[in-house]
């Protein structure tokens, strides 16, 4: 255990954060809720603004289909590999085979497409304190390092391609995507590092801010901290950290191959260079469009973030939008069907975690071991 960490439990503050880390943080359920459906309806106005009805249908008639069966096996064995790295970066505070994080990671993505204000990652920290017996606190720790994890792998592609395939000056927007994206992921990048390597100074860097702030919120910031400090264990170590970024970048060139199966089934044109490209532009663009706040199942954002990766190579936007409507469609039902079975054979429904918004503290007060 970190140093700085000892202290904090020594100190009292983990039950502190236990009992009220998931009450009180950002705005109303209600107001989420509502920009969720504005950025929803903004989004998906941009996306087909531009879109001719007839050339769309056109565009969903001459798809090949078939092509849809091998993209949907690269979507559940990406999944596996993500369960087999939650494994690897649990394994500090647990050893829980990838089999029974597969279906709790399943039912949290199916929570994001079908209940309001993201409740998939509070779901999955639910079920693997519940089910596992993994400190919430931990549980969160280590969903952060795979957001991290995703973010460096996904700039790392990015990178690749644009060297290989540089965007053209006039697409605007998607070198403001680029740089927004390089910049936050870049700095991400940075203050993990310093935390893996100097863990201290942050540590007492949060401990000075929450001393500022009313007991009720500093007792929170000190508990993200250390939450973000033990999940970073599973980082220390050149064979730990060389294992994730294998488990992560296999994850995400199975939601390439996804993407990249989809693009063959439409007739866009592409040569093999660009059909390359533009499959790391729709991985890359599509999930980072989809982390704005929108409705559940991520609509309008996911049609506007595919069209624009795939403008970039000429494709028109009837076009685009029509392939976004098949990949959305396909991985949304492959995602939810496979969660809610997963929902089923862990005993629990629908229901019972759309109860986790309002319960957030009743969650925190159960015990987490």
């Amino acid at each position: 255990m970190l140093g700085p960490i000892a202290r904090w439990d020594r100190g009292g503050y983990r039950d502190r954060f236990a009992s009220g880390a998931w009450s009180g943080w950002g705005v109303t359920n209600r107001t989420r809720i509502g920009t969720s459906v504005a950025v929803t309806v903004l989004f998906l106005w941009l996306a087909v603004r531009n879109v001719d009805v007839g050339a769309a249908k056109t565009a969903l008639s001459e798809a090949n289909y078939s092509f849809l069966l091998p993209a949907a096996i690269c979507t559940i064995v990406g999944f596996w590999i993500r369960a087999i790295r939650w494994n690897r970066i649990l394994a500090p505070m647990q050893d829980i085979p990838a089999q029974r994080l597969f279906p709790i990671m399943m039912v949290g993505f199916a929570a994001n497409n079908i209940i309001p204000a993201r409740i998939g990652e509070l779901a999955r920290i639910y079920l693997t304190g519940s089910r596992e017996r993994v400190s919430r606190t931990g549980a969160l720790a280590t969903l952060i390092v795979e957001r991290v994890c995703d973010g460096v792998t996904l700039l790392a592609m990015l990178t690749v391609t644009l060297t290989i395939f540089p965007v053209p000056a006039d697409e605007r927007g998607l070198r403001t995507v680029i740089l927004v994206a390089t910049v936050v992921f870049g700095l991400a990048t940075v203050m993990v590092t310093a935390m893996l390597v100097v863990p201290s100074p942050f540590f007492a860097l949060g401990q000075r801010v929450a001393k500022r702030l009313p007991v009720r919120f500093g007792g929170k910031v000190e508990g993200l901290m250390e939450s973000f400090l033990l999940g970073l264990q599973s980082l220390r170590g050149p064979r730990a950290l060389a294992e994730i970024a294998v488990l992560s970048l296999g994850a995400w060139m199975m939601e390439w191959a996804t993407y990249a199966f989809v693009l063959l089934a439409f007739p866009l044109g592409l040569s093999w260079a660009e059909w390359l490209a533009a499959a790391t532009f729709l991985v890359v663009f599509v999930n980072l469009g989809i982390m704005l706040p929108s409705a559940p199942g991520y609509v309008g954002t996911y049609q506007f973030f595919a069209t624009l990766a795939l403008g970039a190579f000429g494709v028109g936007a009837s076009s685009a939008f029509s392939l976004a409507l098949v990949a959305h469609a396909m991985q949304y039902v492959l995602i939810t069907s496979t969660g809610l079975l997963c929902l089923s054979r862990l005993g629990l429904t629908p229901a019972r975690l759309g109860k986790l918004a309002p319960a957030r503290r009743t969650i925190a007060n159960e015990p987490s071991t």
